[in-house]
């Protein structure tokens, strides 16, 4: 996605498509690697999911390594497609456009949500967090990637023909789109069920809970693959 970046083919849709991609992972990767090395629960949690993990040689972690790395492929094949495409026009541009501005509000409404979470933790651990973006969204950290994930997609399909290669393109991105989906709400639903334990008892929390705001819900999976990553 840098190298996209940096081309001079793409055109200004294709650019800042790919340039929303860097920032997602630099943006993540950063407050990933600040949660690390700031916030004790986040190292128990790492240590808890290395026990979990296979015992002996680092090759039985592969299955779990490929699969990330699968996925992850898949979510920037559409990348691949806005800078391979022409650019759309007419209609498919305006709605190219608006899907690439959906992706930027997606990666902003994220990364606040993470700051604004992370640093009300920090004043005060035990309290629930429901000041800031927290007020409209019930969990804007997930949600602004559910839109960033979805609008990347858009962006990229628009920018695809009719062919056969475009078609199977098509079919691979969707496919991450729909897996990173899952793992949000899976993590969401998660979320939900410890709130609803350790904070069911709290008057502002069941008001807080009564207005869900843009939620959506999976099954509770289990409490050690990638989806907790994400609480």
């Amino acid at each position: 996605a840098a190298g996209l970046v940096l081309r001079a083919e793409p055109t200004g849709i294709a650019r800042a498509h790919a340039l929303v991609h860097v920032c997602y992972g630099a943006r993540l990767c950063a407050f990933l690697l600040w949660r690390e090395l700031s916030v004790a629960k986040f190292r128990k949690l790492r240590e808890k999911i290395e026990r979990s993990a296979p015992q002996g040689s680092r090759l039985k972690r592969a299955p779990f390594i490929i699969q990330c790395g699968l996925l992850y492929w898949l979510m920037s094949l559409p990348v691949v497609a806005s800078a391979r495409g022409a650019a759309p026009a007419g209609l498919r541009g305006a709605l190219a456009a608006t899907a690439c501005v959906g992706a930027w509000a997606g990666f902003a409404l994220a990364a606040v949500g993470d700051a604004y979470k992370s640093f009300a933790k920090r004043r005060d651990p035990g309290k629930l967090v429901t000041g800031g973006p927290f007020v409209l969204f019930r969990h804007p950290n997930y949600q602004g990637e559910q839109l960033l994930w979805l609008s990347s997609w858009a962006v990229g399909l628009l920018h695809m023909n009719l062919g056969v290669a475009s078609a199977a393109t098509a079919f691979a991105s969707l496919l991450g789109c729909a897996g990173i989906q899952f793992v949000l709400l899976r993590a969401t639903t998660n979320l939900d069920a410890r709130q609803a334990v350790q904070y069911g008892d709290d008057a502002a929390y069941r008001s807080w809970k009564a207005w869900r705001g843009p939620i959506a819900k999976a099954e509770t999976g289990s409490k050690t693959d990638v989806s907790e990553l994400y609480n």
